[in-house]
């Protein structure tokens, strides 16, 4: 299945979070729990090369609390810092704490010249990972635009959380070329691209052969049909079990796909993560590459 989608305002908001470089202490880059590698942009990463980073796994109440685990573990070991959290339901002080100690060496450099520094933090990532909930969560408001879809924020904000802390929301950047395929499914699947640029009814195909292979049973036990090799048959199983049907009788596959990803989306299957942990560690997953 192949996608790409990079719109015109991701590629000026790349150039414009470059231009702000110099400002920046601190980058949060969230990446979505449930697939922690597809979700970390390699651009952003590499751009952001040589900043103090916090990578935060948001939307962790979605996702399998073992592999949260594992994968916070994973990216404390390559990034320096990483912390599991969801802008839902966790407390912010955690998250500050991670800033304030990510910043710490900056600002005692500026302490020791008697200037008081403010630290500025950009809060970055792909689409629809939860950046403007994030920052709604740090400062106990709605300032930042939300919306659970793809391309909210268009362009970069700042948000002053306190005298010597202002947070910049950047819009959810992708890179030109999504691949491999399998993280573009797992990113279009999470429901970080557009609707319009996939074909929603093969994506639900996909993510049914995701599922059986990262929640055996999930699918089962949610829709009450047979997990079978064929993902087109237990598809179709599905929209019959739900009654998703054309006055025909004819399957109606756009409105079982909806159905089917937005469950997924919406954790209604369980909390699941579709990629391991220890395949990206044994480097096999492609994706760690990028």
């Amino acid at each position: 299945m192949q996608i790409h989608w990079y719109p015109g305002h991701m590629a000026k908001a790349r150039r414009q979070i470059e231009e702000k470089l110099k400002l920046i202490s601190v980058a949060v880059i969230a990446v979505d729990a449930r697939a922690p590698l597809s979700t970390l942009s390699p651009d952003l990463a590499a751009q952001l090369s040589g900043k103090s980073c916090i990578i935060l796994l948001n939307k962790s109440d979605l996702a399998d609390p073992e592999q949260t685990k594992l994968w916070t573990a994973y990216y404390k070991r390559r990034f320096g810092n990483a912390l599991a959290f969801s802008a839902t339901q966790d407390k912010p002080a955690r998250l500050l704490a991670a800033i304030r100690e990510a910043a710490a060496p900056i600002v005692q450099r500026y302490a020791a010249r008697g200037m008081r520094k403010t630290v500025r933090v950009l809060v970055a990532g792909i689409p629809n990972v939860g950046k403007s909930a994030i920052i709604n969560r740090l400062i106990g408001q709605k300032r930042a635009k939300e919306g659970d879809k793809p391309g909210v924020t268009r362009g970069l904000q700042w948000v002053r959380l306190s005298d010597t802390l202002e947070l910049l929301d950047s819009p959810g950047l992708l890179w030109p070329k999504l691949e491999p395929p399998e993280a573009a499914e797992r990113i279009a699947a999470l429901g970080s691209l557009r609707s319009e640029v996939v074909d929603e009814v093969e994506l639900a195909w996909r993510l049914i052969d995701m599922l059986r292979e990262a929640a055996p049973g999930a699918v089962a036990a949610r829709y009450g049909v047979e997990e079978g090799p064929d993902a087109r048959r237990v598809f179709e199983q599905i929209c019959q079990k739900r009654g998703f049907l054309r006055r025909q009788g004819e399957i109606d596959d756009q409105r079982g796909a909806q159905v089917l990803l937005d469950e997924f989306r919406g954790g209604k299957l369980g909390r699941i993560t579709l990629e391991r942990c220890d395949d990206a560690e044994a480097g096999s997953d492609g994706n760690e590459a990028q």
